[in-house]
């Protein structure tokens, strides 16, 4: 009884520190607020949790497990052939998770100029780690640059849009990259 309840306290904490982050900024954002938002008191907030900070590193942690766990499908996906068009109908439960339990963590993250830093480093070093094992030769900057980059614009639409691409969206992306990169 007491992990479950402990899992729900934790849960109530990191919506509400995500919750008062976007609507007042993270400097604007204290132990305080959070736990009167939680309905906890300061010292259940420090049970969990050493300060904002590590409560930022603890959200931050879990997205980039995430995107890591997500990777590794879409590796296997290149593996067996299978082209983006299709990748993404396949990666839909993980892409509505993105939707559902992601968006507003990571909109809070990302306005936190540390934490968007780390997210953006993490997310080059699983991609590093992914197109070692999926490419046929060794990653480049321009590579990881380009691809992390073309991830997180993937990422912002689905924030912005809280929809996925359509088809059409998806095979025009892909035909402009190819009149872009392929001569």
């Amino acid at each position: 009884m007491t992990d479950f309840r402990m899992k729900k306290t934790d849960d109530v904490i990191r919506k509400s520190f995500v919750d008062l982050v976007i609507e007042n900024g993270f400097d604007n954002v204290t132990v305080s607020d959070i736990a009167l938002r939680s309905m906890i008191s300061r010292k259940t907030f420090y049970l969990h949790y050493e300060d904002k900070f590590a409560l930022t590193d603890a959200i931050l942690q879990d997205i980039l497990t995430w995107l890591d766990e997500t990777l590794k499908k879409k590796l296997l996906l290149i593996n067996q052939g299978i082209v983006l068009n299709n990748s993404i109908s396949i990666l839909e439960p993980e892409l509505r998770q993105l939707m559902k339990c992601w968006s507003r963590p990571i909109k809070a993250i990302m306005t936190i100029p540390q934490a968007k830093m780390q997210l953006m480093d993490g997310l080059k070093d699983i991609l590093a780690n992914h197109l070692q094992v999926g490419l046929k030769h060794p990653e480049s900057d321009l590579e990881l640059n380009v691809i992390g980059g073309m991830m997180l614009g993937m990422i912002r639409y689905y924030l912005q849009t809280n929809d996925f691409p359509s088809s059409k969206e998806i095979q025009q992306l892909s035909d402009t990259l190819n009149l872009i990169f392929v001569t």
